[in-house]
């Protein structure tokens, strides 16, 4: 995949990393992580039940996984490229669709068709950098396209602060009609900037390459990657669901002020898989930089549990870290072993495993606080899954594939 500017000039240039964070912005930060700020109100106003809105959460990542599972099978008829538009298409009209709606029906379909879309831009958007750039800058340019979602989650909660003193369901409507707007320019820009690049279309491996499963299977220690990924996402999707939620709920912080706490966790994620990928590059050593981004996320979890602002705080910025580390790492670790259309099918192959827990996760975590009227036990959990996924992170050290 490439951009126009790039077919003229023969060369790449910062183009297609910047429309890939474009992408992976509208995908994760509109498309999934906005109901976290949407969820107080939305709880308030339209569904009255932890348990109902676990449900659509649960409908969101279900159907992410869906996608996953549909672009590794269709990713040698359709390409790239076409999976990123028909993926945003399908996520803003998910925004609006969940904007204007007003029964639990609708705001299923909503939040099925984010989470479809979701997933088809998110696992080409990083092929999509990585083509960018030389093999040894990998890690670096695919932590940029996960910058991108931690600039929507800034911005984002920043504009939620400025609708939460509407009366009734305006107070979560409003934001969804602002996303649903920019993600139609993100839309447009795809049709505009990007195209297919027939060179790189084509640019597979030997024939023995392009089965999937051959080629999941080259992946050093590929159980332990699949296992960390797990348990990453079992992490995301309570912390993230649940962490403004829990703050206004069991600590009492102001709406504004847990939306901010919330803003900050997407502010250093900008940085988080950047610097990731950054110190994973020289050596290769994806897994121990995801050890400390799994030990991050542990230290986060407690600063919720405990309440205390500081600690919040500080456990906000450790977050951040390791949201956007991890992810970020398992593609470069692909990215290691495998190149172009292969790259993509693999990350999708990986997925399907996030995607499941990431399905599970906000219904435990709303059976848990509808049982107990707390969401302290939901971010005990998270303390103790990231120190799962830290052991099997740190035994993720390969060697390179000659």
């Amino acid at each position: 995949m490439a951009t126009k500017s790039d077919r003229k000039n023969g060369v790449f240039t910062w183009t297609p990393i910047v429309l890939a964070m474009l992408f992976a912005g509208e995908a994760q930060g509109f498309g999934r992580f906005s109901y976290s700020l949407i969820l107080p109100p939305l709880l308030k106003t339209s569904l009255h039940s932890v348990l109902l809105t676990g449900t659509l959460g649960t409908i969101n990542v279900g159907a992410y996984l869906a996608g996953s599972i549909f672009v590794t099978w269709k990713s040698k008829a359709i390409s790239g490229v076409r999976f990123i538009r028909m993926g945003l298409v399908t996520s803003v009209v998910g925004l609006g669709l969940f904007g204007v709606s007003s029964t639990f029906l609708f705001f299923s379909l909503a939040m099925a068709l984010m989470g479809f879309g979701g997933a088809m831009i998110w696992i080409s958007s990083p092929s999509l950098a990585a083509g960018a750039v030389a093999e040894r800058r990998k890690g670096w340019a695919i932590g940029l396209v996960g910058a991108g979602i931690g600039v929507a989650i800034t911005l984002e909660a920043q504009v939620a602060k400025v609708f939460v003193h509407l009366n009734g369901t305006l107070s979560w409507r409003a934001l969804l009609f602002v996303e649903a707007g920019g993600g139609l320019l993100i839309t447009l820009s795809s049709f505009i900037f990007l195209h297919e690049s027939p060179k790189l279309a084509d640019a597979d491996p030997s024939p023995e390459l392009t089965d999937v499963d051959a080629q999941v299977s080259r992946l050093p220690k590929r159980n332990l990657l699949f296992g960390a990924y797990m348990a990453y996402g079992f992490v995301q999707a309570i912390f993230l669901t649940y962490i403004v939620t829990a703050l206004n709920h069991d600590h009492h912080y102001l709406a504004t002020t847990s939306q901010s706490i919330f803003s900050l966790v997407g502010f250093i994620s900008i940085f988080g898989g950047v610097l990731a990928g950054r110190w994973s590059d020289p050596s290769g050593d994806r897994g121990t930089v995801m050890f400390f981004a799994f030990v991050s996320m542990a230290i986060a979890g407690l600063s919720v549990v405990s309440g205390n602002l500081a600690f919040v705080i500080v456990g906000s910025f450790l977050y951040g870290f390791g949201m956007s580390g991890v992810p970020n790492l398992v593609a470069a670790y692909i990215g290691d072993f495998s190149k172009g259309a292969v790259f993509a099918r693999t990350f999708a192959m990986v997925t399907l495993f996030f995607g499941i827990t990431q399905a599970i996760g906000p219904q435990i975590g709303s059976a848990i606080a509808s049982a107990t009227g707390s969401f302290t036990i939901d971010f005990v959990i998270v303390v103790l899954v990231s120190l799962v996924g830290a052991i099997l992170a740190i035994s993720i050290r390969p060697k390179r594939i000659a």
